[in-house]
């Protein structure tokens, strides 16, 4: 006796059901595994650059890079995002291996805005606290890559809480054309901007910009980027 057909058509649509789980279930897997593979590709792509691009920076001559470092720091005081910025963050450089932010330090000062450095406070969060001048700055404790650090624990204001911030001049190994950066390896940078991001969504504040500097020969074709990488608003090289 042939079944019903009302069955038949429930038999059909159930054969139908699994077909497409199994579609979707072979789908989503496929995904996974090219997300994976992408993302596995772009940290080594990122590895490479890092490793290729710290060899050219040892290779400059000290007097070199301190030129270099002085003609980035006049383009950026004639940009509009610092001409017209009333509070920033600004890196203290390396010892060697990296753009000479001295300059910039003293120009921040001598102009009466409000500056904020970097201390870090694990291997990968930092925070941004007050640098009130030069003479402040040559008194921090240095870190374990002999950078100075501002102390954390004497009420120093923290960028955090700086509504005024609109600027924040970001380090990197490179740039490119489409405004990306890599950075050192450690995620410091991205993890802060997200943290901040946050904290100013709360209270109905913009991003400050975000403006990436180096030297002429870290500006690059392309930089390999993921998800957790921020786009910088603007980048000056020299």
């Amino acid at each position: 006796r042939a079944p019903p057909s009302s069955n038949l058509q429930t038999i059909a649509l159930r054969s139908s059901f699994r077909r497409l789980v199994v579609v979707l279930v072979l789908t989503f897997l496929s995904t996974m595994s090219a997300t994976s593979a992408t993302s596995s590709s772009v940290k080594v792509l990122k590895k490479q650059l890092r490793s290729n691009m710290r060899k050219v920076l040892r290779r400059i001559p000290k007097d070199d890079l301190l030129k270099q470092s002085s003609q980035v720091a006049q383009k950026l005081f004639k940009s509009k995002e610092y001409s017209n910025s009333k509070a920033l963050c600004v890196f203290i450089s390396m010892p060697s291996g990296e753009i000479d932010t001295t300059p910039i330090l003293q120009q921040i000062f001598k102009d009466g805005k409000k500056c904020f450095v970097p201390r870090c406070i694990s291997k990968t969060e930092m925070i941004m606290l007050e640098a009130k001048s030069m003479t402040d700055i040559q008194r921090f404790p240095l870190s374990k890559w002999k950078i100075p650090e501002p102390p954390e624990n004497d009420g120093r204001a923290n960028a955090l809480d700086c509504e005024e911030l609109d600027l924040i001049i970001v380090p990197g190994i490179a740039f490119d054309s489409k405004m990306r950066r890599c950075g050192q390896g450690a995620g410091y940078y991205d993890r802060f901007f997200s943290k901040l991001r946050d904290v100013r969504q709360k209270k109905d504040l913009k991003m400050p910009n975000l403006l990436g500097i180096g030297l002429p020969c870290q500006f690059v074709e392309e930089v390999p980027t993921d998800e957790f990488d921020y786009l910088l608003n603007a980048i000056v090289t020299g």
